[in-house]
């Protein structure tokens, strides 16, 4: 068995000061979560802690937007199935909805602070 030598000892405080200081950087980030939306060409973007109603207007019709209570939905829409007012509710950054048939995007952009009780899912382990 090989000892460990001076050059082992720095490579391996080297790397475990980069990987305390990346887990700083990544959970202690906060900010105002925003939500825009994008018609089109045009892009709309309202603050998730204000709660708002707004249409915009698509190749088939109308599509409304609800923010209320830090979440947003699609509340309504001209599109056949209905499924973007199905989707339900989003709140958190990077989470995103979609009329396909009207052209209408939402998504959630921002920082979320990251709290200790948060469990990691299947997805980002």
């Amino acid at each position: 068995m090989k000892k460990l030598t001076l050059i082992d000892i720095i490579i391996f405080l080297f790397f475990l000061t980069i990987s305390a200081l990346s887990f700083t950087l990544y959970t202690n980030v906060s900010g105002k979560p925003e939500v825009h939306v994008t018609s089109g060409d045009k892009e709309w973007v309202y603050d998730l802690s204000v709660d708002t109603m707004a249409t915009f207007e698509g190749p088939i019709g109308n599509t409304t937007v609800e923010i209320l209570n830090n979440k947003v939905h699609i509340h309504s829409s001209d599109c056949k199935n209905q499924i973007c007012v199905l989707s339900g509710w989003i709140d958190k950054p990077g989470q995103w909805l979609s009329c396909l048939p009207n052209e209408v995007f939402v998504l959630i952009k921002g920082k979320q602070e990251i709290s200790q009780g948060e469990e990691t899912d299947d997805i980002s382990f």
